[in-house]
C-alpha cells in the first residue's frame, strides 16, 4: 500500500508546475486617466553616499548615480524579477511587490526607516498602441526616472512629497513598457508616485513647461527646456505668440517653432514692456497644450510721475476735445494734486513746454509718441487704452465717453481712489509714484449701465463710475443712454381723451370694451397710426434719448377681441399681438429715425416670447424678472427655469434685449435683503442672452435703502465688467467706506447672506415674519453693529455704520414692536431716518411710512 502511494505523489509532482522562488514584473494596464500606478517591485535600501568623502561633497551622492542593477541589464536596460537579489556597497536588498496606498509608494512601510539610502522602484506598463502622454512624478526625497531604458528625470537633493511635481513628456510604445525609479531618503518621510496623464489635463497645462525665457539686454529669447530626443517623438507643431500682458488679445508677434534651442521674440524692445508668450503645441495623438510665460523686452526704466510734492508732469488736452475729454483732464489735474500735493498745469496740445507729458485724448501728438497703427476711434466708443510710451502717458478711447473713463480708470487703478457714493470719497496721499511699464486697456460688458439706485442718480458720481443709462435725460459727463418712459399705452392714448368717442381702441374684457385696467387693442389700426404719430412727436420733441417706448400698462388685461386672440394663439403667447405692433411702428420710425430704437416690455403676461414674430432691428425688448426668486442666480433655482428659458428664448429671436432686473425689496425697503451673491451670475446671463442694456431697479426714492450705497457701488463695477471679483469690491468698499468698523460691517453682512439655503426663496415682497430671519439672527446683528459703532475712526463713519445698521433696526420693529418701543430701537430708527433723510421705507412712500409709524406709536409700553 505504501509504494503506489509514493507513486502517486511523484506523479504529482512531475506534473505540476515547478514553484519558482523568482516571479515576473508586474504588468499594469495603462491608463491615462490619471489614476496612480499601485503596483510596484521595490528593493533597497542601498547606501546614498560612497564615502564620508562622497557625503562631504554635498552634491551628487556617488551611490546614487551608481549603477547597482549592472548585473542584471543595467538602469539602462533592468531585467527585473520578483525575489531577484541586487548588491552595492556590501548591501544586498531582494526585490519585492509592494501595492501603493492611496497616491503614493510607501518606502517606509515597505523597505523601513532609514537615512542616507536610496531604492528602487520598477512596474511595468502594457499598451495596446503607442501612446504620446505625460509621466507624473512625485517623490520624497530626489529621484531619477527611466523610461524604457531612458533617462527622462534626474531631480537629487531633499524635498518634499507632492504628487505631480514633475511632468515627463514621454512616448510609450506598443506593448510593454517598463518604468524605474531611484528614489533618495535624508530622513523624514520615504515615498514616490507616478502616474500617466493627458496633454489636455488641465495639471499639464499648469506645470509643464517647454520654453524658459531669458532675457539678453532686453532681447527676450525663448529657450527650448526639455530633452532634445523628444522633439520629433512628442510634437505635432508649435506656434509662439506674444501679446501685451494687459491686452491678450492683441497678438504682437508670432512664430512657428521648428525645433530651435533657442527662438528670439520678435517685440519693440526700444521701451520696456511686459508681455505674455502663448505656447501652442498639437503632440502626437492631435493632444493640445496652451501655456502663457510671463516675460519683459526692453531695458527697464523707471520715470517719476511726481515726487515729495513735486512734479515736471503736464496734461496736455488733446486739439478739438470734447466736452468729456475737457472734464477729464480737469478731473486728471485735481485728484492727481490731491493724491501728491502737486500743482499738474493743464495745457492745450500746441502749447505744451514739458518733456514729460500726460496726453488725454488721441490727437496729433499723441499719435506722433506712439506712431504708427494707431488709429481713431469711434466717437461713441467706450472702449480706452492708457499706456506710456518712455516717460509720457496717454489716455484715450472714444471722444464720448472712452476718454473719460480712461482717466477716471488711471485715478482708481494707479492712484488707487475710490468714489464711493456722491458725498464719500477714499483719497490715498502719496509721496512719489513711479512707473516703468503702464498698459490698461477696457471695453464696457454692457452697452448701457443704468443702476437705479437714488444714490446713483448724482450725475458726478454716475460719470466716475462709468453710469451711462438713465430713465430720464440728465446733464452728465460724457451725458447718458437714455430710455424715454415706460408703461407708455395710456400716456400715448389717454382713455380720457379717446374712450368716449372710440371705445374701441381700448380692451375687450368679458364681452365689453374697457379702460379700467385695462390695455389698448394693439390690432385697431387706428391704434396703430395714433401710436405711430404720437411717439414720432415725443421724438421730435425729446431727440435726446436713444430708445423710445411703447408698451404695455403695468397691469394685466390684455385685448381679448377676436384679432387679438387670433394673433395671441397663433404665436401661443401675448406678446405677439404687441411685437406686430411694435414692428409697424418701429418700421415708420426708421425712416425719419434710423438711429434710434423703439422698445417694448416683455413683462408678466407678455413674457412668454412669440413663436414666429421677430422684433425688428431697430427694436429693443425690455425683458423683466419680477417674478423671480432672489436668493439664488437665475441658473441655479428651480423656481427661476420658466424664467430663463423666456429669457433664452427672446435671445435667439431678439436682435436687443434691454433688462429690466430688480435688486430690492419694493415692500420694505429697509428690510434686511440678502441678495448680493446673485448679481454676478444674473448679469452674467444677461450679457450671454445678448443684453445691449440693463437696468437694475433699487430704491429709487430715498435715501435708507439696505446696503443702498455698498450694492449701488458694486452694481456700477458689475455692469461694466460682469467678470469683476465681488467679494473683492466688497471688502474694498467695507474697508473704504466703513473704516476699521469694516471688519464688523463685513461680518453682519456674512451673518445675513449665510442664512440662505437651497431651500430659502426671496422675491420683491419679503416680509419681516420670513423665516430666513429670526429673534437670535436681530440679536447677533446687533453685537455686531455695536461693535462697529465702538472702533468707528470718527464720527462720519460712526454714522454710516447706524445707517448701515437701519434694516436691523426696522426689522427687530416690526417683529418685536414691544420690545422695540422699550429699549429704545424705535427711538434710535426714527432718529437716523430723519437725520439722514430717508422719507420712503417702500416704493408706496408716504402711506407705507405712515402706517409703520402708527403700528409703532399705537404698541402698548
Amino acid at each position: 500500500m505504501r509504494l503506489p502511494f509514493l507513486s502517486l505523489m511523484v506523479l504529482l509532482m512531475v506534473a505540476a508546475p515547478v514553484m519558482r522562488v523568482e516571479a515576473e514584473a508586474p504588468i499594469i494596464p495603462f491608463d491615462a486617466s490619471g489614476g496612480f500606478i499601485k503596483t510596484w517591485l521595490v528593493c533597497g535600501p542601498f547606501k546614498l553616499y560612497l564615502n564620508e568623502e562622497d557625503k562631504a561633497k554635498g552634491e551628487k551622492p556617488g551611490g546614487f548615480y551608481t549603477d547597482v542593477l549592472s548585473g542584471h541589464g543595467g538602469e539602462t536596460a533592468p531585467q527585473i524579477v520578483e525575489g531577484q537579489s541586487e548588491t552595492s556597497l556590501g548591501q544586498t536588498a531582494a526585490w519585492k511587490r509592494c501595492l501603493a496606498q492611496d497616491a503614493g509608494v510607501d518606502l517606509d512601510s515597505a523597505i523601513g526607516r532609514d537615512m542616507d539610502v536610496f531604492a528602487y522602484g520598477y512596474s511595468i506598463i502594457q499598451c495596446t498602441r503607442a501612446e504620446a502622454c505625460i509621466l507624473s512624478i512625485g517623490s520624497n526625497d530626489g529621484i531619477r526616472v527611466w523610461v524604457n531604458g531612458e533617462e527622462v528625470l534626474d531631480k537629487s537633493g531633499p524635498r518634499g512629497f507632492n504628487p505631480d511635481d514633475d511632468l515627463i513628456p514621454v512616448v510609450l510604445k506598443e506593448g510593454e513598457n517598463s518604468i524605474l525609479v531611484k528614489v533618495q531618503e535624508f530622513g523624514n518621510r520615504w515615498a514616490f508616485c507616478a502616474r500617466f496623464l493627458p496633454f489636455d489635463d488641465e495639471r499639464v497645462s499648469d506645470q509643464l513647461g517647454l520654453f524658459h525665457i531669458i532675457n539678453r539686454d532686453g532681447q527676450p529669447v525663448a529657450k527650448y527646456i526639455q530633452s532634445r530626443s523628444l522633439i520629433d517623438r512628442i510634437f505635432q507643431g508649435t506656434t509662439l505668440q506674444a501679446f501685451p500682458i494687459d491686452n491678450p488679445t492683441q497678438v504682437v508677434w508670432e512664430s512657428a517653432w521648428k525645433g530651435e534651442a533657442e527662438m528670439p521674440i520678435g517685440v519693440d524692445v526700444s521701451q520696456f514692456g511686459q508681455y505674455l508668450l502663448r505656447v501652442k503645441t498639437t503632440f502626437i495623438g492631435n493632444a493640445e497644450q496652451t501655456v502663457e510665460i510671463p516675460f519683459s523686452a526692453g531695458k527697464r526704466v523707471d520715470y517719476s510721475l511726481f515726487k515729495e510734492g513735486q512734479t515736471d508732469y503736464q496734461v496736455m488736452l488733446r486739439q478739438n476735445a470734447s466736452s468729456s475729454e475737457k472734464w477729464a483732464a480737469g478731473e486728471l489735474c485735481t485728484w492727481l494734486k490731491q493724491v501728491s500735493g502737486a500743482e499738474f498745469p493743464l495745457v492745450q496740445e500746441g502749447e505744451e513746454k514739458s518733456e514729460h507729458l500726460i496726453l488725454v485724448g488721441l490727437g496729433a501728438k499723441a499719435k506722433q509718441i506712439l506712431g504708427g497703427g494707431v488709429s481713431d476711434p469711434e466717437i461713441g466708443d467706450e472702449t480706452f487704452t492708457y499706456r506710456n510710451a518712455g516717460p509720457h502717458i496717454i489716455i484715450w478711447g472714444g471722444q464720448q465717453r472712452g476718454t473719460q473713463y480712461g482717466v477716471l480708470s488711471f485715478l482708481e487703478k494707479e492712484m488707487g481712489i475710490r468714489w464711493y457714493t456722491p458725498q464719500v470719497t477714499s483719497v490715498p496721499t502719496k509721496q512719489q509714484y513711479s512707473f516703468h511699464h503702464l498698459y490698461n486697456t477696457e471695453s464696457p460688458g454692457i452697452r448701457v449701465r443704468n443702476d437705479f439706485y437714488y444714490e446713483a442718480f448724482d450725475p458726478t458720481w454716475a460719470a466716475r463710475n462709468r453710469i451711462n443709462g438713465a430713465m430720464t435725460a440728465r446733464e452728465q459727463p460724457g451725458g447718458v443712454e437714455a430710455y424715454w418712459s415706460v408703461h407708455t399705452f395710456f400716456p400715448l392714448m389717454p382713455p380720457e381723451e379717446f374712450f368716449g368717442s372710440h371705445p374701441e381702441y381700448y380692451s375687450l374684457i368679458d364681452g365689453v370694451r374697457t379702460h379700467d385696467h385695462a390695455q389698448l387693442c394693439v390690432t385697431n389700426p387706428d391704434v396703430v397710426r395714433i401710436l405711430t404719430e404720437r411717439l414720432l412727436k415725443v421724438m421730435r420733441e425729446q431727440p435726446q434719448y436713444l430708445i423710445y417706448d411703447v408698451s404695455q400698462n403695468d397691469w394685466a388685461g390684455a385685448c381679448e377681441c377676436d384679432k387679438c386672440q387670433a394673433v395671441a394663439k397663433a404665436e401661443e403667447s401675448e406678446s405677439g399681438p404687441v411685437i406686430q405692433l411694435v414692428n409697424q411702428i418701429a418700421e415708420q420710425v426708421e425712416k425719419e429715425f434710423p438711429d434710434k430704437f423703439v422698445g417694448t416690455l416683455a413683462y408678466q403676461y407678455t413674457r412668454k416670447p412669440c413663436k414666429t414674430f421677430k422684433p425688428r432691428h431697430n427694436v429693443v425688448v425690455r425683458f423683466c424678472s419680477i417674478e423671480c426668486c432672489f436668493a439664488h442666480d437665475f441658473l441655479s433655482c428651480e423656481e427661476n427655469k420658466s424664467f430663463v428659458d423666456d429669457l433664452r428664448g427672446w435671445a435667439s429671436i431678439a436682435p436687443h434685449l434691454y433688462i429690466w432686473d430688480y435688486v430690492v425689496n419694493f415692500s420694505h425697503y429697509i428690510l434686511p435683503y440678502p441678495n448680493f451673491r446673485v448679481l454676478k451670475p444674473n448679469i452674467q446671463l444677461f450679457r450671454e442672452n445678448k443684453a445691449i442694456g440693463i437696468m437694475e431697479q433699487a430704491a429709487y426714492q430715498s435715501r435708507g435703502g439696505e446696503f443702498a450705497e455698498l450694492r449701488a457701488y458694486v452694481i456700477a463695477r458689475l455692469l461694466w465688467n460682469p467678470d469683476a471679483d465681488v467679494d473683492e469690491i466688497i471688502n474694498d468698499f467695507m474697508y473704504g467706506y466703513y473704516g476699521r468698523s469694516g471688519q464688523y460691517v463685513r461680518a453682519y453682512f456674512d451673518l445675513l447672506h449665510n442664512r440662505l439655503t437651497p431651500q430659502t426663496h426671496i422675491h420683491l415682497g419679503l416680509q419681516a415674519d420670513d423665516t430666513l430671519f429670526s429673534d437670535q439672527f436681530i440679536r447677533d446683528a446687533e453685537i455686531l453693529f455695536e461693535q462697529a459703532e465702538t472702533v468707528a475712526d470718527n464720527e462720519d463713519i460712526r454714522r454710516r455704520v447706524e445707517m448701515a445698521s437701519l434694516p436691523v433696526l426696522y426689522l427687530k420693529c416690526k417683529r418685536l414692536p414691544e420690545i422695540a418701543r422699550e429699549d429704545g430701537t424705535y427711538r434710535r430708527f426714527c432718529e437716523i431716518t430723519e437725520r439722514e433723510g430717508v422719507t420712503h421705507y417702500a416704493e408706496s412712500g408716504a402711506s407705507h411710512r405712515d402706517g409703520f409709524h402708527k403700528e409703532m406709536t399705537d404698541v402698548k409700553d
